[in-house]
């Protein structure tokens, strides 16, 4: 099994995740990757996104990673055909970053994997109207 499948493999199952928004608020909560396919993961995220005026919100979200060959693609898991949020691959690194472009806005997304317990992502996001970074620790649960 190759450095990448390895990785994909590690994601499965259930983990805790804390995000922040610099100047915006933080999110606490859970996420499961679970597998649809043997190269399929479902990831469902839910949480608390505490704005820092104090407003709370319950929050998810929702993709599919995909492993093709030496790369996962990153995908919205909205019905119709994949969209491609970001496309990894990590070799031995343990580390991947890509760039999305939706309309005039970029999601610049750093991804490190420096073991099979904790995994960071870092986005950064410009556009006409944003210009915010996004940090989130994800520790497995249990």
């Amino acid at each position: 099994m190759d450095d990448t499948s390895r990785l994909f493999a590690a994601l499965a199952g259930d983990w805790t995740l804390a995000r922040t928004l610099p100047g915006i608020g933080r999110v606490r909560g859970t996420a499961r990757f679970s597998a649809l396919e043997p190269a399929l993961l479902h990831y469902r995220e839910d949480g608390t996104f505490t704005l820092d005026n104090g407003q709370v919100l319950e929050v998810y979200r929702e993709y599919h990673y995909r492993l093709e060959h030496d790369r996962i693609r990153i995908c919205f898991a909205d019905p119709g055909p994949p969209r491609t949020l970001h496309v990894l691959r990590p070799g031995g690194t343990g580390s991947a970053s890509d760039v999305h472009l939706c309309g005039e806005d970029t999601y610049t997304g750093q991804y490190e994997f420096p073991g099979n317990d904790r995994f960071t992502v870092r986005m950064h996001v410009t556009g006409p109207q944003k210009d915010y970074s996004i940090h989130t620790v994800y520790d497995r649960a249990g």
